[in-house]
């Protein structure tokens, strides 16, 4: 037995007909908790599963993991944005006023995304044996979201959201999915704390655990995410919080990180099921530390390359980890559907 999650040959796909499990809003602590064992249910070995013949167009993940070594692990990938036209109206908006509060301010911003997750597609696939592929975002609204097992939203600006937005996150949330939000606005040497975050964003998230019945505090939380959780250490053991691109300054010297030396964990019960960022680790993704490297050497501002030279394979090894951890977590889409297939 493989644990699968359902993968779409194209963007919209109808519903198949073993939709992701439900958490009832009886079901409190401990409610995500999967109901296999995962990698240790398999009688298959691991060198000998084909990744291309697992692959039938049927699912949107698969992956096999070695229980007596978390760093081998086999399977497949396709990885999606989030699309929300309210989100992308407030982003056009600020665009079209050429203010610029995000790296890629003229690129739209499902573009900006789909090369995000491009980089972080292909440091999976490099460093493990998990083929990841990008495909087009998914709308907020689509009942299909149910079906992803890992998707990526990045904010730069507030924005207004739908009662359907909200119901289906939380639905998406309450039901294996795994959401990463990273606030990606750029913080100038003048900013001020309320520019730190996007609370839009935060009542996104509360709305729609509202909408499935759930109670901030007693039943869901944001919560910060020590350095010794699972997280950090499902396949690389990340010591540290890197820098994100909010952290990185243009001045020579040793400046301090802007932003609060921690990450918050989305959790339901004990369970995780999303990260909250305010570093910016997804525009390391889209290889603008790279860009910078560069720029900085022909400014001769040798601080800040060294600071994003240093950083960037540290976010990536963070980005792995999110990705590995989604997959494998109890209670997970991989997980659920795996009983279903």
């Amino acid at each position: 037995r493989l644990p699968t999650a359902s993968l779409p040959d194209r963007l919209v796909l109808t519903v198949p007909d073993f939709p992701a499990r439900k958490i009832d809003t009886q079901m409190r602590a401990g409610a995500l908790t999967g109901t296999r064992q995962g990698a240790d249910e398999i009688d298959l070995s691991l060198e000998l599963l084909d990744v291309e013949a697992l692959d039938t167009g049927r699912h949107r993940a698969m992956v096999v993991v070695d229980p007596q070594d978390r760093r081998q692990l086999k399977g497949f990938l396709y990885m999606s944005g989030l699309y929300s036209p309210s989100i992308d109206r407030a982003e056009e908006s600020v665009r079209a006023e050429n203010i610029q509060v995000r790296w890629y301010h003229q690129m739209p911003r499902q573009m900006v995304e789909r090369r995000m997750l491009q980089g972080l597609a292909d440091k999976m696939t490099a460093s493990t044996q998990v083929h990841v592929e990008v495909r087009d975002a998914v709308r907020l609204d689509d009942p299909q979201l149910l079906q992803v097992p890992f998707v990526l939203l990045t904010v730069n600006t507030p924005f207004d959201f739908t009662d359907s937005e909200a119901a289906n996150l939380g639905a998406y949330l309450t039901g294996g999915g795994f959401l990463f939000v990273d606030i990606v606005s750029m913080l100038w040497a003048d900013y001020s704390d309320d520019q730190l975050d996007i609370p839009a964003v935060r009542s996104l998230i509360r709305a729609g655990f509202a909408a499935v019945g759930y109670q901030e505090w007693k039943d869901w939380q944001f919560k910060h995410l020590e350095i010794s959780h699972p997280l950090y250490h499902c396949f690389y053991d990340v010591k540290s919080l890197p820098r994100g691109m909010r952290d990185l300054h243009f001045l020579a010297g040793d400046y301090p990180p802007r932003t609060p030396d921690y990450l918050e964990g989305i959790v339901v019960g004990d369970q995780v099921v999303g990260v909250y960022s305010l570093r910016n680790y997804a525009d390391f993704w889209a290889g603008i530390g790279r860009e910078l490297v560069d720029w900085s050497l022909v400014n001769n501002v040798a601080n800040h390359s060294v600071l994003v030279s240093a950083e960037e394979p540290l976010v990536y090894n963070l980005g792995v980890n999110l990705v590995v951890y989604a997959l494998t977590r109890e209670g997970s889409l991989a997980r659920q559907l795996v009983d279903a297939d």
